[in-house]
């Protein structure tokens, strides 16, 4: 009690000592600390009950039953932990004492402790933690191999109980509240994310796009993941939007790669209002960022030099009406186009992803696999990109492709067709023959989602 009290009046000067420390996480942060810095002396009868000492108070003294703990490989004995600016070396030489000495005392106490009791138990902790290794100290490794001690040796072995896992699948069938909500999607409009999140799971899709459950907004006090490819979209919008409609040339992207740092401050701002962005996490996000845009532009320079490449959009919103045999309901389809460029002449649609991109994950061998494998996700999405923009212009021969931008390379990785899945031949155009069988696809999975008769089931893998 006395030591809580102590710690409470010790945050209360920080907190007037510390203006700055005005949230409850740095509160508890420090309240922690402090909590970490004292030591409760245990209080007993010294006559019976449990005794609970450290190894030296344990001098003299014998008892029947003695229970060990923390019985690890740098616990007991603790080994090189002595801080000292003496070099070992030059202990020894001196006659100074090192830890061998602290070792051995352990060691001794350690073994006269078990000389008179009946019964004793050592435990030790199997699992690696951040600083120790989850080994096994070598007194107990001493113990097992003494043919003295080896015959009154028992080991066990203390596991939690892990419950097994329910395997039975979720099955949510579809009742006139979900259909209605159904009907109202496609007059809202399918974007490819939703359309990917059935062919990953439809539960999820449920859940996200039908009954509205979304992730609880939290704040966020440094990057996440979503908002990172947030702040690369936008800054890549910026730096691109003066080309709009015209050829890029390196010395225009030189001009604008020179923007790129105060870009950056001035997008991380915007996410952080009134926060400071140049601090901790925050600040080596902003220059991770920053190099990939520095990256991803001087790949556009390189190539500038050797091919006309003309910028037609950016960040282009795409909806059309997409009438489906056997559905009387309006079906809208929508998305957002990262990028619509000319390179040597060929229009092609391009995504921009900041996670990692595999090739075989915007390939396609069976077009069956595309609705009903996730990891063709990435292929799905560009055609669905392309099926878009050919409602809008129609064009016979067009390339998509992901440019990943933590490595750009020598740019987009295209989404193709194969033969089979370790064949080497490939064909990257997208032709009309290309986009009917996607539209085949498209209009199962559609005609899936609005049938009344089968159920919203869960994948588990």
């Amino acid at each position: 009690y006395l030591q809580m009290e102590q710690v409470l009046l010790e945050l209360k000067a920080s907190i007037k000592s510390f203006p700055h420390i005005n949230d409850l996480k740095a509160l508890k942060s420090m309240l922690l600390e402090l909590l970490g810095s004292k030591s409760v002396d245990f209080v007993g009868n010294p006559g019976q009950g449990l005794q609970i000492m450290g190894m030296l108070e344990s001098r003299n003294l014998d008892f029947e039953t003695v229970i060990i703990t923390s019985v690890n490989e740098g616990i007991l004995p603790a080994g090189k932990t002595v801080n000292s600016f003496i070099p070992f070396d030059v202990k020894r030489e001196l006659g100074l004492p090192t830890y061998k000495e602290k070792d051995a005392v352990y060691t001794y106490h350690f073994y006269r402790i078990l000389q008179r009791a009946k019964k004793v138990i050592l435990c030790y902790n199997t699992e690696p933690d951040v600083l120790e290794g989850g080994e096994m100290s070598r007194l107990i490794f001493q113990l097992t191999t003494d043919p003295n001690t080896v015959p009154f040796v028992k080991r066990e072995i203390a596991t939690p109980k892990v419950p097994l896992k329910d395997n039975t699948t979720t099955v949510v069938h579809k009742d006139p509240l979900i259909l209605d909500r159904i009907t109202a999607l496609c007059k809202k409009g399918f974007s490819p994310t939703a359309l990917t999140d059935y062919i990953r799971d439809p539960l999820t899709f449920l859940k996200r796009h039908i009954l509205g459950i979304q992730e609880p907004e939290e704040v966020e006090e440094s990057l996440e993941a979503r908002t990172f490819g947030t702040i690369i979209h936008n800054g890549l919008e910026v730096l691109y939007k003066p080309f709009l409609g015209q050829l890029l040339s390196p010395e225009a992207l030189e001009d604008q790669r020179k923007k790129i740092r105060p870009l950056v401050l001035s997008l991380m701002s915007e996410q952080f209002p009134g926060r400071a962005v140049l601090s901790g996490k925050n600040l080596i996000a902003s220059e991770v960022i920053a190099k990939y845009l520095d990256r991803f532009i001087e790949m556009e320079i390189e190539l500038s030099k050797e091919h006309e490449i003309r910028i037609l959009a950016l960040e282009k919103k795409l909806r059309t009406e997409y009438p489906i045999s056997g559905i009387q309901q309006q079906v809208i389809l929508k998305g957002t186009l990262d990028r619509i460029d000319e390179y040597d002449g060929q229009i092609r649609i391009l995504d921009y992803k900041t996670g990692t991109v595999k090739a075989s994950e915007v390939e396609i061998v069976s077009w069956d696999s595309l609705i009903s494998e996730k990891e063709q996700s990435k292929a799905f999405q560009l055609l669905c990109y392309t099926l878009l923009y050919g409602r809008e212009t129609p064009v016979n021969g067009i390339q998509a492709g992901i440019i990943p931008i933590k490595n750009p390379g020598n740019g987009p990785i295209k989404f193709a067709t194969k033969e089979k899945r370790n064949s080497r031949t490939k064909d990257s155009w997208i032709t009309k023959q290309v986009i009917q069988e996607f539209e085949d696809q498209l209009q199962k999975l559609i005609t899936e989602i609005c049938d009344p008769e089968i159920p919203f089931t869960e994948k588990t893998s």
